[in-house]
C-alpha cells in the first residue's frame, strides 16, 4: 500500500521464464513489488507495432482456457498485427489481486512503447478487466 492507503504495483524486473509444455510465445516473469507474474508474450519480433492485447482469463488463471486455448490460438494468429500479453494471476480469484496483476501487465506494455492497449476478459476476467481499464490511464 502507498503512504495515503491505495494499492499500487510496480515492475522491478523482467526476466526469463519457461511457460508450461506446448504453450507458444515467449515466457518471462514480471517481477513486481507485489511477486512475480508469470506471463506470455506473442509478438512479431522482426516488426513493431504499438497496439497490444491483454488477454485475462477465469478466476484459475492459467494458460489454457478459456475454450481449450482460444486466447493462445488468438494471440498466435494476430502476433503480426498485434503484441498479446497473457498473464497468469499471483491470487486466482482475487479480484484486487488480479486487476493489479493487469495493471502490471499494461504498465510493461507502455513501457514497450505500446500506446493502444486492448484488456479482453473471459468470465471472472471480464470483472477484472472492467475493474483494471479505468485505472489503466
Amino acid at each position: 500500500m502507498t503512504p495515503d492507503g491505495e494499492l499500487s504495483i510496480h515492475i522491478e524486473d523482467v526476466a526469463p521464464w519457461k511457460p508450461p509444455d506446448g504453450q507458444p510465445g515467449r515466457g518471462m516473469l514480471l517481477r513486481t513489488n507485489r511477486g512475480d507474474i508469470q506471463a506470455v508474450i506473442h509478438n512479431d519480433e522482426g516488426g513493431v507495432t504499438s497496439r497490444a492485447v491483454i488477454w485475462v482469463y477465469g478466476a484459475r488463471g492459467g494458460f489454457v482456457g478459456p475454450g481449450n486455448g482460444l486466447y493462445t490460438e488468438l494471440a498466435e494468429e494476430m502476433k503480426s498485427q498485434f503484441t498479446s500479453l497473457r498473464l497468469d494471476y499471483r491470487f486466482p480469484n482475487d479480484i484486487p489481486e488480479c486487476v493489479m496483476d493487469t495493471l502490471a501487465g499494461v504498465s510493461f506494455l507502455k513501457a514497450t512503447d505500446h500506446s493502444e492497449i486492448v484488456l479482453v476478459g473471459h468470465s471472472f476476467g471480464g470483472a477484472v478487466v472492467i475493474s483494471a481499464a479505468p485505472l489503466s490511464d
